[in-house]
């Protein structure tokens, strides 16, 4: 983990900074849609931000009213997160911990909710983080957390002019072969899993799964990148993507188009 570490104190600076664009902007609004329900208002609730960065879905949880604890492994996203909650003046509901999330310290069955956005995929042994989750979280609590899609990963991983390289590196991915990718810097491994792998590891770890949506259906693989990763656009054009890809969310069968998995678990 000190490569991660290193890396995410490296980008904290600027780690925002892709939020404004259109496609973060659409996958928000997904994730806002299918975790707004489960987080409590009760002031005694507590919901865990595990491998919450910079705190920027603490603090939407917070404004809900429960109590929050941020854990990131990373001093340099913690500060950002630090001035972000003071501006917020929510310094008495969100707790700030730095830490690694597979080993938190907290006692069993702490939290009402978890929620864990962009984490998993730094994991090659994802059932280390999925156990220790768990084990923190209350009885009937709900976990939601994502994953990485390895099928929108494999074919992402193609320019527009593959060679016989990329095809092989690719069909690797796909098949289980490779398991991983790297950050466009090459410095982290980036780990994905299939809808059903996904499922079966929160399964097997004694989740049930109460629903899976695909995120990102539209982009990065269908609408060109110089498109999604603009900052200013019609408004009209964020309106009518989101629509689509709520849509789309609905339909079980269609989660394997989509870049990002979002499950919505709760504990037997």
């Amino acid at each position: 983990m000190d490569e991660v570490r290193t890396y995410y104190n490296e980008k904290s600076k600027i780690y925002d900074e892709a939020f404004d664009s259109l496609v973060f902007r659409v996958l928000d609004a997904i994730t806002w849609k299918y975790l707004e329900p489960y987080i409590p208002v009760n002031t005694d609730a507590f919901v865990l931000d595990a491998g919450g960065g910079t705190g920027r879905w603490s603090v939407r949880i917070a404004r809900k009213g429960c109590k929050v604890v941020l854990m990131d492994a990373s001093s340099g996203m913690l500060r950002i997160a630090a001035e972000r909650i003071s501006e917020e003046g929510l310094q008495q509901r969100i707790t700030m911990k730095k830490g690694d999330i597979t080993k938190t310290g907290y006692s069993d069955e702490t939290f009402d909710v978890i929620f864990s956005e962009q984490t998993l995929f730094l994991f090659k042994e994802p059932d280390t983080l999925i156990k220790e989750l768990l084990r923190v979280l209350k009885k009937n609590g709900r976990l939601v957390i994502s994953a990485h899609n390895r099928y929108a990963q494999c074919l992402a991983s193609l320019p527009e002019k593959p060679t016989s390289e990329n095809l092989d590196k690719a069909r690797k991915l796909l098949l289980g072969e490779r398991h991983s990718s790297m950050t466009k810097d090459g410095t982290v491994k980036i780990y994905s899993w299939s809808p059903q792998e996904f499922r079966e590891i929160l399964e097997r770890n004694g989740l049930q799964v109460e629903k899976i949506i695909g995120k990102g259906t539209t982009m990065p693989l269908r609408i060109s990148k110089h498109v999604f990763a603009k900052k200013k656009y019609p408004e009209k054009l964020f309106s009518k993507i989101l629509l689509f890809e709520l849509a789309i969310c609905e339909k079980p069968d269609a989660v394997a188009l989509a870049g990002i998995l979002q499950a919505i678990t709760r504990k037997l």
